[in-house]
């Protein structure tokens, strides 16, 4: 399978640092000198991870971009571990880089975010350490996106293990050929480049003209809210870890038209003739063509509007309350029916009132090809609960902090 061609975006990282600032108050004091340690070989071989990557043809293009940011030397150094996610030259091309002089062309940005955020330093990771626990395990690569204001601390962007059965993945891209040892690391083999999010949640989906009425319905949904109980502040802030269902606008357009289209018959006796039907077509047909604007009207509340976006975030209580603190991606949803995740509105509503969104992913082979989720509310109103599936016609978007699936139906919690 043809892996999407990869276009990897530089200079995104400004907007992320001025997020970082928000936990300062709790980051204020002075760092401990280091002490310095004698790293033990990570296996007991001789060769090197630059050796084996300098003299192995099916690592050339790897090898083209670490030379091109000066970094093969440095994987030479048996005092420095690293666990590298290595796509070879078929997965370059997989990926739509087709050759070393392509990857000796592009921006010298583009080709170290490659190359970084394949990396996790300063450790070893087997596959055999590879979590079957839902959903995966965070870890942060070699690549810097920023300093912590005030401190030389860095912030790493994250990358995502999981594993099911015996297939594991790193983000959504398949481990092909995973644990070969050598002296300073260990090498997986992946099926296609790992691609680093560049832009945060709030910039990637606000950017995206398919999705004006989501935006739209964050900002309806705030009115009332400061700080970081605003979803605007979330899906800006860096350093939270996501996962959001965004519906599109054909999705929203047809919610809009449905609840204008019943408010008409709703403040109006029975019994309804041809020409209440003609005039609530008409009031639907308006509301729609009011575009995003009519979330931001009278023709729908705030209460309304803000229960309809908590249902499209996922949340997890690990003690602290329901919060918006995990990533999903497509192949750690479950891949049987009847599994649900929690969230935002389990804030408020209990899970045994409320058990959340039902998710459930298809594979072909070891990639989903579909993702669906299924809410408690049906539209028109009166059909069984979860009856009613939303497909994701984009999935996996990631973003420095989470993950989006763009979804064909706006999901109601009741």
């Amino acid at each position: 399978m043809k892996l999407k061609h990869i276009k990897l975006i530089a200079g995104s990282k400004i907007a992320l640092i001025a997020s970082v600032v928000l936990i300062m108050a709790s980051c204020n004091k002075e760092l401990p000198e280091a002490t310095p340690k004698v790293i033990p070989d990570a296996n007991p071989v001789a060769t090197t991870l630059a050796s084996v990557i300098g003299s192995n043809a099916n690592y050339s293009f790897y090898k083209t971009a670490l030379n091109r940011i000066g970094a093969l030397s440095m994987l030479d150094d048996a005092s420095k571990i690293f666990t590298i996610f290595l796509p070879t030259n078929a997965a370059f091309i997989a990926s739509g880089i087709s050759s070393e002089a392509v990857i000796g062309g592009m921006p010298l940005a583009s080709v170290g975010a490659i190359v970084q955020y394949s990396m996790i330093p300063g450790a070893q990771y087997l596959a055999a350490d590879i979590p079957t626990t839902f959903p995966n395990l965070q870890l942060p690569t070699y690549m810097t996106i920023g300093l912590l204001p005030g401190t030389t601390v860095p912030v790493k962007n994250t990358i995502f293990l999981s594993k099911r059965g015996n297939v594991a993945w790193v983000n959504t891209i398949p481990i092909v050929t995973p644990d070969i040892k050598f002296k300073n690391g260990v090498i997986h083999e992946v099926a296609g480049i790992v691609a680093p999010p560049t832009k945060l949640l709030k910039d990637a989906i606000y950017s995206n003209p398919d999705l004006s009425y989501f935006k739209a319905a964050i900002a309806r949904a705030d009115v009332g809210s400061v700080g970081l109980g605003k979803l605007d502040s979330l899906l800006g802030y860096g350093l939270t870890n996501m996962t959001v269902l965004v519906p599109n606008n054909a999705a929203f357009q047809t919610l809009v038209f449905g609840l204008a289209f019943n408010s008409y018959f709703a403040g109006k006796p029975g019994p309804f003739n041809a020409m209440d039907t003609a005039i609530a077509m008409a009031t639907g047909n308006g509301a729609v063509a009011a575009g995003p604007a009519f979330l931001l009207s009278n023709n729908i509340t705030t209460a309304q509007v803000k229960g309809i976006i908590a249902y499209h975030f996922l949340a997890t209580d690990k003690g602290q309350g329901f919060q918006p603190n995990i990533r999903v991606l497509s192949n750690n949803f479950a891949t049987t029916p009847g599994v649900f995740y929690t969230t935002l509105v389990n804030t408020s509503v209990p899970p045994s009132l409320q058990p959340g969104v039902m998710a459930m992913s298809t594979f072909a082979g070891p990639f989903v090809s579909t993702l669906t989720f299924s809410g408690a509310g049906t539209f028109p109103p009166g059909g069984a609960p979860y009856s009613q599936a939303a497909t994701a016609v984009s999935k996996d978007n990631l973003a420095v902090n989470g993950v989006y699936h763009i979804i064909d139906k706006v999901l109601l919690p009741q």
